[in-house]
């Protein structure tokens, strides 16, 4: 690192190069030539990284608008790919190296899912109301 590389600069440069190795994960997912277990494998490691980014966001003072917007294009297309591989609708026999099935790979698109909502959406007052009735039961 130079004298004259700030933190900010720092930032940025890590968050493009977990972009990039997204998007090499993402590439190797939708590459339909490679084995189905392969693919999947890619998948879990790209939600690793958005994983990983949103760790980052989490031990920093506050995360800026660029890494909010490369964390959620990130977890889209992390969701999007594991969408992707559940309409393919892989066989039992395939995944079964892995010790996975199509049921795991659902399961870990709703956490991505629910991570988006938390991270990315507004939580209106109703909203926020339904969800501690469900949590807690009765009135709040």
């Amino acid at each position: 690192m130079s004298a004259s590389t700030t933190p900010s600069e720092l930032a940025k440069e890590r968050w493009r190069t977990a972009g990039r190795f997204a998007d090499v994960l993402e590439a190797q997912v939708k590459a339909r030539r490679s084995p189905i277990a392969a693919r999947v494998v890619s998948w879990l490691n790209f939600c690793r990284v958005c994983q990983d980014l949103e760790e980052q966001m989490l031990l920093a003072e506050a995360p800026s608008a660029e890494d909010k917007q490369l964390h959620r294009a990130l977890l889209s297309s992390a969701i999007a790919s594991g969408e992707g591989l559940l309409l393919e609708n892989p066989s039992p026999e395939s995944l079964e190296a892995l010790r996975l099935t199509t049921e795991g790979i659902a399961a870990k698109l709703e956490s991505l899912r629910i991570t988006f909502i938390q991270w990315h959406t507004e939580l209106n007052a109703q909203r926020q109301m339904a969800i501690l009735k469900e949590a807690f039961g009765g009135e709040v």
